[in-house]
């Protein structure tokens, strides 16, 4: 018995290059996605996600800081050493108010040197001043993005 296969044409992989817009070898499959630039940490630098949990029991000391929290972070947002971040929760929120999430910590991306560098940054956050944030239990991974969206 004879079988047909289709053959499709084979996508073309996305020529990256540092400080670069992706661009896609047939740029027609991709015209309905627009991807935000790629850029390379500078020299010596990498980007580390960061997965902080809260301590138990935490909630209404983590709303109490919160503004602290905030304005300790614009910094480093205005020097764009944090990529993105913010809440993570164990369940999809049923409203906007902060004080019916079912919180779990807070993740980031980082650009610094280190590992120890980011622990430094977490050290002086507000959220692990308070009690907050167990940074003991963090995961911090190195990571190499390879795209983004706005």
């Amino acid at each position: 018995m004879a079988h047909r296969f289709r053959v499709f044409p084979r996508l073309s992989i996305a020529r990256v290059q540092p400080s670069a817009t992706v661009r896609f070898a047939r740029p027609h499959l991709f015209n309905k996605i627009q991807m935000a630039s790629i850029t390379t940490p500078p020299p010596g630098k990498h980007e580390w996600l960061v997965v902080i949990p809260d301590k138990p029991g935490t909630t209404q000391k983590r709303l109490e800081v919160r503004g602290q929290h905030f304005e300790g972070l614009k910094p480093f947002i205005e020097s764009q050493q944090f990529k993105t971040g913010g809440a993570v929760l164990k369940d999809k929120p049923e409203s906007d108010n902060p004080a019916d999430w079912d919180w779990y910590g807070s993740t980031v991306v980082v650009v610094a040197e280190s590992k120890d560098e980011v622990k430094k940054i977490l050290e002086n956050d507000i959220y692990t001043k308070s009690g907050v944030w167990d940074t003991e239990k963090a995961l911090i991974l190195a990571g190499k993005f390879a795209f983004r969206f706005p």
